[in-house]
């Protein structure tokens, strides 16, 4: 049991790394391509600590992503991965009511995905709500790396946007001329 543990951690360790460099990132499909990558961390870490439906959860997200990136703009496409996310979900519920965090973590996240297709803003408070849910899941299930990568990755995705919202304020801002600028000698 102890080195499930351990190694389930070491996964969202993996894992943590890489959703933290996704919450940096400025364009689209770096941020979605990512974050592919850290899904696989944390679907192994997932099977190794019996969160099987957070697994499921997962590979959905892969798939989403996937979709996402290839502009894919099919309502039935979006339709089908969302479902496919609660069905397989509740499918592989192995923990009752807490293994609906991860169903919803990624609901919420998949109708953000398509719904804000050019909203990088969006996006991204979509992704630190995602995190938070999925912070409850993995301290519930021992996880605890999972836990402090998931926390770390809402706070850092969080900085970005707050940095990146003050960027785009102080660009928008017109420039001040001096006082005497106006004034005829």
């Amino acid at each position: 049991m102890l080195s499930e543990v351990i190694v389930g951690n070491v996964c969202s360790l993996c894992a943590m790394v890489t959703d933290s460099i996704s919450g940096t990132r400025k364009k689209r499909s770096q941020i979605l391509g990512v974050q592919m990558i850290s899904q696989v961390f944390y679907g192994a870490g997932s099977i190794i600590l019996k969160g099987y439906s957070s697994t499921a959860q997962n590979l959905v997200a892969i798939l989403r992503n996937y979709a996402a990136m290839k502009n894919v703009k099919s309502r039935v496409v979006e339709w089908i991965l969302i479902s496919l996310g609660v069905v397989l979900g509740v499918i592989f519920n192995n923990r009752e009511l807490l293994d609906l965090l991860p169903v919803a973590a990624n609901l919420e996240y998949s109708v953000a995905m398509f719904r804000f297709k050019n909203n990088d803003r969006g996006l991204k408070i979509s992704f630190i709500v995602n995190m938070l849910m999925y912070s409850v899941f993995s301290f519930a299930i021992m996880n605890y790396v999972g836990f402090a990568a998931n926390i770390v990755v809402a706070v850092t995705t969080l900085v970005s946007l707050i940095r990146g919202g003050a960027k785009e304020k102080t660009a928008a801002e017109p420039e001040e001329q001096p006082a005497d600028a106006d004034r005829e000698d």
